[in-house]
């Protein structure tokens, strides 16, 4: 079996190899996106292992960012393992930045503390429904909301050009994503939180998230003003496809020790991947 990096080249291989083992419509299925978050040295690799048919039963994705290549992908066909073959691909991530990871299920956490890995502050996602609802529900909230986002659409950032979605940029520097189809507004990055607000309700959203580590000391301000961890709202975390009562439970780790004031950024890894939650 051979390990290496993955390339456009590839692609065939691939598409097979992720129709096998990911649900229909998954995004790596799209071969725009999969260029997208693996196509660029400067923001992720896409690492396979081959068999002796040079067909691929091994993958592991890693995204950059915040100086992390945080782990992604991860699938080794079952006759695969237990050959190291996910430690040679590990060690074509490390080659360009520490390791980490955001895991959302047993199997992933099992993994990573088997490998002995630190566990940090979980994640968490804060919701913010739009005041104009006096007694919410999920079919109103969770529906398209039409919105004239015109002037605000922007795709200047990596993250932007993410394909399928519209990357809004707004006057005081705040950034979100219109995911409109279900009412809603993923922010980014909060500059000016009563700003970001007002701008939201004038353009006619629902509600509003926003997603990081435990640690981030901006959840102050929004629990000020109203927001609440996803599980107390009717806005579940998973919007395509839309699962009602579907909240955040997501679990950050990383292979070596981190500084305290690491923050979790909503770019980080897979779990902010707006195309597909």
């Amino acid at each position: 079996m051979i390990t290496r990096e993955a390339n456009i080249e590839d692609w065939e291989k691939l598409y097979v190899f992720f129709s096998k083992i990911y649900r229909e419509n998954h995004p790596l299925q799209n071969k725009e996106f999969w260029y997208w978050q693996y196509g660029d040295k400067q923001y992720g690799r896409s690492f396979i292992c081959l068999s002796a048919d040079n067909e691929i039963v091994g993958h592991v994705g890693a995204n950059f960012g915040g100086g992390l290549a945080w782990v992604i992908n991860v699938f080794l066909e079952e006759s695969c393992r237990g050959k190291r073959v996910l430690t040679e691909l590990y060690a074509l991530a490390r080659a360009y930045y520490p390791l980490a990871a955001t895991a959302a299920n047993e199997a992933g956490l099992g993994l990573y503390r088997n490998m002995r890995w630190h566990r940090h502050y979980d994640l968490v996602r804060y919701v913010k429904i739009n005041p104009r609802f006096k007694k919410a529900s999920f079919n109103e909230v969770s529906k398209y909301c039409n919105v004239n986002i015109d002037d605000y659409l922007n795709d200047e950032s990596h993250y932007f050009k993410q394909p399928g979605i519209k990357g809004l940029l707004f006057e005081d520097g705040s950034r979100a994503i219109s995911q409109n189809e279900v009412g809603g507004l993923r922010v980014i990055d909060i500059l000016n939180l009563n700003e970001l607000e007002k701008k939201s309700w004038e353009l006619g959203y629902n509600w509003l998230d926003y997603i990081s580590s435990w640690n981030d000391l901006k959840i102050k301000n929004l629990e000020k003003n109203g927001w609440v961890l996803d599980y107390k709202s009717i806005v579940p975390w998973r919007l395509n496809p839309l699962e009602e009562n579907y909240f955040c439970d997501i679990t950050f780790l990383s292979e070596e020790p981190l500084n305290k004031e690491f923050i979790v950024h909503r770019s980080f890894s897979d779990h902010g991947r707006i195309g597909s939650i």
